[in-house]
């Protein structure tokens, strides 16, 4: 059975707001489940209702077999939550949060500076240990916040944006780290970022306005989508083909094709547009495709 499974699940709020009207997902040990969509689209509802800090309105959520409204109390017990507007207090230095939030959660005190001190090396913050809080820049205290996080080593993982506000080096601290995490353990992590699931992912679930819109393997997805390149022009100049399945995006549009040869052919007649290229699928086209669909036309 999945550590975490989630069947047509809903959230409405008391001013009539829908959080998510029917989401479903599967998360196993061993996984990096990657919730991907769009600001808005339910991501932090999902993992509120998840993690047990908020009830559904309907539908059906269990976390190592325990359901989520009747027994939270347990769930909490196997489970971290790296909260997308969380922060640390600003006077702590990285080594006392971490410590000091482990020995809350029941850790000795020597089980809870030896944890600490392995993730903070980890995320690259152990010489910044006892730094005030105050002198850290706001990747630095997020980064604090994810050690505290995976120090806790529980079982289940939820992590929701968790590279808001980092550079492009943190990034990449963050992901390694995860990565090294999810062994054994299952990491249900959000984003609205392409690159993170590329770098991340093993399974992907794409949301969007609070409904579950596809996703699955994330190598199994892209070996199957049934289009390998697409040539990307403005959209007021795409002048032909009108057969072939296009999306538009912003001032471009995206026109799909099987083969390299058909892409090149097509590209043959708008050589005199400047704006123009041919580039290989990825992950944002299998989003696209879930999110808008591909018409042929447009």
């Amino acid at each position: 059975m999945a550590e975490v499974y989630a069947e047509h699940l809903s959230k409405r709020y008391s001013n009539g707001v829908w959080g998510v009207r029917d989401v479903s997902l599967e998360a196993r040990r061993g996984e990096i489940l990657v919730v991907l969509g769009p600001n808005g689209a339910g991501k932090t509802t999902t993992i509120n209702i998840l993690s047990t800090l908020i009830k559904p309105t309907g539908g059906l959520a269990r976390v190592m077999g325990y359901d989520v409204y009747r027994e939270y109390r347990e769930i909490r017990r196997h489970i971290a939550l790296m909260p997308q507007d969380g922060s640390i207090n600003p006077s702590w230095t990285p080594l006392y949060a971490v410590k000091w939030y482990l020995v809350a959660r029941g850790f000795s005190l020597s089980d809870a500076e030896r944890e600490a001190r392995r993730w903070l090396e980890e995320i690259g913050l152990w010489d910044l240990r006892d730094r005030s809080g105050y002198a850290l820049s706001g990747g630095e205290r997020r980064r604090v916040l994810l050690a505290m996080t995976l120090a806790s080593g529980s079982e289940i993982l939820f992590l929701d944006e968790p590279s808001v506000g980092l550079d492009v080096e943190g990034k990449y601290v963050l992901w390694s780290a995860i990565r090294k995490y999810s062994a054994g353990r299952c990491v249900i992590y959000t984003t609205h970022e392409m690159r993170e699931v590329e770098n991340i992912a093993d399974k992907i679930l794409i949301i969007d306005s609070g409904v579950s819109k596809g996703g699955g393997d994330f190598k199994k997805l892209m070996e199957e989508f049934p289009y390998k390149y697409k040539v990307v022009v403005r959209s007021g100049d795409v002048v032909a083909g009108n057969e072939h399945v296009k999306i538009k995006t912003g001032d471009f549009t995206r026109v799909y094709f099987k083969e390299r040869s058909e892409a090149l052919d097509y590209l043959y007649t708008l050589r005199d547009l400047r704006d123009v290229s041919i580039r290989e699928v990825d992950v944002e086209d299998v989003y696209l495709f879930s999110i808008k669909g591909g018409e042929a036309g447009l």
